[in-house]
Parts: structure tokens; sequence; C-alpha cells
């Protein structure tokens, strides 16, 4: 590759990674254009308007409009990923992606960048430069982070950071790995973000980068704070403070006295934190109001607002916190708005005014149970995908011994064969061989006691994916749902009340609001019910079956017949029979969404030493020869389950012929 071209490449990279972080604090950086140099490059795309030298001027072109004229940036983006595509130029191919997938995520199109992030990706492997290839997956993981796609972020970090590593970039390297580590902090997993942290805070330590290295050591000073190590944190943010007064940009310093500040509040040291404080909010109102966003300025007032609380400065408090509530629901970021609730109901108790101290709390109360919802949602899918992770690390591992087995085998049959040869070979030989079966032995021990944990871990998984459900389903029950009946006692009483003075209009408008309410209790019930079938717990899994069977069916429509045989009188293990009750769930409601079937046929028959359950359909059917590993994720899961049972799971369908699914688990004796 060119000099010249890898130093354009280098400056590209650079900018993609450098203008969305300075656009989203205000800061225009906006690299100039050289009209001449455009005009120049117009007649070269002209003169070639279908080879490489055409693609050459247009992603040239593009470069130049990147950041100062995107819409025609994009134009000549578009055109020369185009043209690149129609001679097969690859290059430019990759190079045009990149670009336009930079200024997608500019305007606001984050799947938009990720696909072409992942197309630019593939180009630059197919070139050999694992390197840009990396760049590519890392950009598009910032994406999936800001959307608080967490698990497929960590995937996009974790690839682009083995990209990275093979081409030996340091820079880059360390730039991943302090992506890794925000990831783990949005999380709250503060001993990996610890060590991802330290990993990047190495890199740019060894490349001299200051800026970066105090970012680091703040982020590491905010974890060992968050974890209540406070010396620690303390010593981490000395040493950025150190860093930061040799540095002529006084940004990073604010963002280290804000991280003592609450240092100092989390060691109930409240006056200690307002000095912090009021050079902070000084340092952010000296510098251009489009330097520091809404949210930022949100989080400041909210910290200096409860300061002013704790030590007796109400009055002082009220328009810190006021402003940060404000600032905070103007962008939209809930956390923050949560930290201004909190300072407001703190306040109005200072004052007695305990009426509005309930109304702020409360205020703060629901939004957390927003918060706390959409990350038990996360946090289901993020263990779903850890376990399969770990099955297929573990299939990984089981293979790798086979493999070492077979080898032992080998070596064992050699030496038996020299061994005829003489007495001290045959020595030799069977000392080696005694040796070695004791190794296998050893290693076969240790791989079942592997797999024992494997099983142990698939069942903690499961586990907690019933505990949350019955969480959820309780929460909802005895939360929502007698918020909800309260209300419909309310608005009877009230339409008891003004009954006589109402009129037919008004008196029909009560009605359809009882009949409103009224489904939102059935809704509520009825998810919290598939959440946590009391039937389940209380009578068994013929009686859970039985009861969900009965919701779904459809007179005219869809006909389900349920036989049991051995379960009416039995309870079995509580694991097997929330494993199995979740597994008929699965397939039943796969059917109603996909199968277009009028009959269900379901059997659960309990033999002397198995279990086996049979659905069957007559839908249209599947071919389950193009399942392959890219199964939908219902299937997987009734596959997982019925594993975990130690069982056997098996799909028998055709296109047009229906669908019949039939599994068998051991019971003990």
């Amino acid at each position: 590759m060119p000099k010249l071209y890898q130093i354009l490449l280098l400056l590209s990279f650079m900018l993609a990674l450098v203008t969305p972080v300075a656009a989203q604090k205000g800061v225009a950086v906006v690299p100039p254009r050289n009209e001449r140099a455009v005009d120049s490059l117009r007649r070269v795309f002209a003169r070639h308007p279908h080879d490489t030298n055409g693609t050459k001027a247009l992603v040239t072109l593009m470069f130049n409009f990147q950041y100062n004229d995107t819409a025609q940036g994009g134009r000549y983006g578009r055109q020369a990923l185009r043209l690149a595509e129609e001679i097969g130029d690859r290059r430019r191919q990759a190079r045009a992606s990149y670009n336009l997938a930079t200024l997608a995520a500019q305007r606001g199109q984050p799947d938009a960048a990720v696909r072409l992030h992942m197309y630019s990706a593939k180009q630059f492997l197919a070139l050999g430069n694992s390197l840009w290839a990396g760049h590519n997956y890392a950009n598009a993981a910032k994406r999936r982070a800001n959307q608080g796609r967490y698990t497929e972020a960590m995937r996009l970090s974790l690839r682009g950071l083995r990209l990275r590593r093979a081409a030996h970039d340091t820079a880059a390297e360390a730039d991943s790995y302090g992506a890794i580590g925000q990831i783990y902090l949005e999380q709250q997993n503060l001993p990996a973000a610890q060590t991802a942290y330290e990993q990047s805070l190495r890199g740019w330590q060894q490349m001299h980068v200051a800026p970066y290295v105090i970012s680091c050591l703040n982020h590491l000073a905010i974890i060992h704070r968050d974890a209540g190590r406070f010396e620690r944190a303390r010593a981490y943010l000395a040493q950025g403070l150190a860093a930061a007064r040799a540095q002529p940009d006084t940004s990073a310093n604010g963002s280290l006295l804000l991280t003592l500040a609450v240092l100092e509040q989390r060691q109930n040291r409240w006056a200690a934190s307002l000095p912090l404080l009021r050079r902070v909010e000084a340092a952010f109102e000296a510098r251009d109001p489009g330097n520091v966003t809404p949210a930022a300025f949100a989080d400041v007032y909210s910290i200096m607002g409860e300061s002013l609380v704790q030590t007796g400065h109400a009055a002082a408090a009220a328009p810190y916190l006021a402003k940060a509530l404000a600032l905070a629901r103007a962008s939209h970021d809930r956390q923050e708005e949560v930290d201004a609730l909190e300072g407001l109901a703190d306040l109005a108790a200072a004052r007695a005014d305990y009426r509005g101290a309930f109304t702020y709390h409360r205020a703060m109360e629901v939004l957390k149970d927003t918060l706390r919802l959409a990350a038990t949602t996360r946090t289901v899918a993020e263990l779903q995908t850890q376990y399969e992770t770990e099955q297929k690390e573990a299939r990984n591992q089981v293979q790798a011994a086979q493999l070492r087995a077979q080898q032992q085998v080998i070596r064992r049959r050699s030496v038996q064969l020299w061994a005829g040869l003489a007495i001290a070979a045959l020595l030799g030989g069977v000392g080696y061989l005694m040796y070695t079966r004791r190794r296998l032995r050893r290693e076969i021990e240790f791989e079942r006691e592997r797999q024992q944990l494997q099983q142990q871990r698939a069942a903690a998984v499961l586990a907690a994916e019933e505990a949350e459900r019955r969480r959820i389903g309780a929460d909802l029950h005895d939360g929502v749902g007698q918020l909800l009946s309260v209300v419909k006692l309310n608005l009877s009483g009230l339409s008891e009340e003004l009954g006589s003075r109402l009129n037919a209009d008004e008196q029909g408008r009560f009605a359809d609001a009882l009949d409103v309410v009224d489904e939102s209790v059935r809704e509520v019930r009825d998810i919290s019910h598939d959440l946590l079938p009391n039937a389940l717990i209380k009578q068994g899994l013929a009686r859970a079956v039985r009861e969900f069977l009965d919701k779904l069916q459809r007179p005219g429509r869809l006909r389900i017949h349920l036989e049991t045989l051995g379960l009416d009188a039995v309870r079995l293990a509580p694991g097997v029979e929330h494993a199995l009750y979740r597994v008929v769930q699965e397939a039943v409601q796969n059917i109603v969404k996909h199968a277009h079937a009028s009959e269900i046929n379901l059997q659960l028959i309990r033999h002397a030493t198995e279990l086996t359950l049979l659905v069957e359909d007559n839908g249209v059917g599947f071919d389950t020869a193009a399942l392959g590993p890219d199964a939908g994720l219902g299937l997987r899961n009734m596959a997982t389950r019925v594993a975990y049972l130690g069982g056997e799971l098996e799909f028998d369908s055709r296109p047009g012929r229906g669908t019949s699914i039939t599994a068998s688990v051991p019971l003990p004796a």
C-alpha cells in the first residue's frame, strides 16, 4: 500500500472517530475545503466516469464535503460506491462505505451506520486489511452501545479488538478496551469494567496520549468509588489531576473535579464537595455553551443541589435542582431525571413540605421502575447470550478432549508396536503407557467435573429466568393490578355519586372508562398469570397446561385436544415441571403465530422411567433441514430446556404437511 494512501486512510479514520464526539459536545471540527482541488477532481471524474480513476476522484470528493456539506458528501459517496461495485473496485467499496457509515451516524441513523460498517469490514477483510476491518467493528459497536443494545455491542467490540490486535496497533487496541470498559460500566459490571480500563490505560500510556490517559484514570476512579474503594479512587484522581495540569485543555480537569466531588459526597463530606462543585460549575459555564451537553449541566446542577440541601442551604439548592430537572427532561436523560427528582424530594423534606416530597418521590419511583424493567429485559437477554456462548465453548472443549484422547490411543499403539523389538523398549513402552493412562484418567475425571459444572450453570440460568418471571409477574399483579383496581373503585364510586347529575352522553363516557379499566385489569392479570402460572405451582403440570390451552381455544377457528396420562395425581420435581411447561408454552405459541393451523393435538404421558411430550398440528409446516444453526430463538429455547433435563427433542415437519414435536425426558426412579 503506498505511503500516501496509508496516511489518507489514517486521517479519515481519526476524523471519523473525533468528529462525532466533537459534534456531540458542540465543537465545530470542519476540515477546510480546497475548492481548486474540488474542481480538479470533478474534471477527473468527468474524464473517467467508468474506471478506477473515477472512483478515486469520487471518494476524495466525498471526503472534501463530508464535514462541511454532508448532503453533497453523501451523494458523492453513494455514487462512488455504486461505481466501485460495478467495476469491482473493492478498495474504494471499503472506503466509500466506511465514510457513508460515518455520515449515517452524524445524521442519527445508527442502524444504517452499522449496516455500512459491516459491509466495509467485509471488503477490508477481503483485502487482507484487518486493522481497518477492526475500526469498522469498533465503530459499529459504539453505535449499538448508544442504543442500549449491549450484547450486540460487546460482540462487535470483541471482534474489533481481535482484528486490531492482529494488526499490532496499540492505539486501536487501547480504544477497543476503553469501549469494552464503558459497556461493562453501563451494566454496572465493575470488576470487568476495571480490567478493561486498566488495559486501555496501559496502551495509552505506552503511546503517551495524555487526554485518553486522563479519561482512563477518571473512569477507574469512578469504578473504585462506586465499589466503595475510596482511597484507590483518590489515588487515581490525584494522578489524573496531575496529568491534567500539564495540558492546555482544562475540560478534563472539570470531569476529574466532578468525580472527586461525588467521592466526597459518598463519604458524607458534603461541605468539602461544595468548593469542588463551584469550580466545576465555573469551568463549565466559562466554556462555549455548545461545548457542554444539557445532560452534563443537569448532572452538575443536581449534584450541587444535593450538597446544598445536605449542608442546610435549601434556598440556594432550589434553583439548581429545578434547572437540573428541566435540562434532564429536555435531553431525555432518564437517569439524570431520577437524580434531579431525588434531590427535589430531599429539598421538600428539608422544608417540611412533606406533600411535595411525596409527589417528587413517587415520580422518581415510577421512573425507576421503568428503568428497572428495561434493565431486567436486557439482563435476561444477556443471560441467554452468555449461556449460549458457554455452551459453544463447552462443545469446543469436549471436541478438544476427544482429539487428545485419540492422540493418546495412537501413541499407545505405536509404543506397543515397537515394544516387540527389545525388552528395554518394551519396558519403556509399558512405563510410558501406564503414565499416559493415568494422565488420561485424570483428564476424563476433569472433563466429567467440567460437564457437571456446565449442567449446574445451565440450571442456574434457567432458575434465574424463572425467578425473574415470578418477580415481574408478582410486581404486575401486586403493583399495577392493584392500582388499576383502585382506579376502577374510584370511578365506580364517582359514577354513583354523580349519577343523577350526568346526562346520557356523560354516563356513556363513564361506562366506557370503566370498560377500559376492566380490560386493563384483565390484560395485566393474563400477563401476570403467563409469567407466574399459579396452577403450575399449586396443582402441577397437567392442570397448568390445561388452563393455558383453555385460554387459546377459538371455537370455529382453532381446536385443541389435550391428553394426559399418569400426571393428574402425581407431581414432578419443580424444575422438571417448570421446564416442560415452558416447552409446551413455546411450542403452542409458535403454532398459533406461524403455523396457521386449525387443530392442535397435545399429549403428556408419564411412563415408569420417562415422560413423553407430543405436540402435533395441521398447519403449513416448515423445512427442518433448512433450520441449521440459525434456528429461531424459540426453537433453541425449547432444545435448551429439554437438554437441561437430559432429554431429547425431535422435529418432524414438511411444508404443507403440518408439524410434530416430540420430547422424551428421563424421570428419576
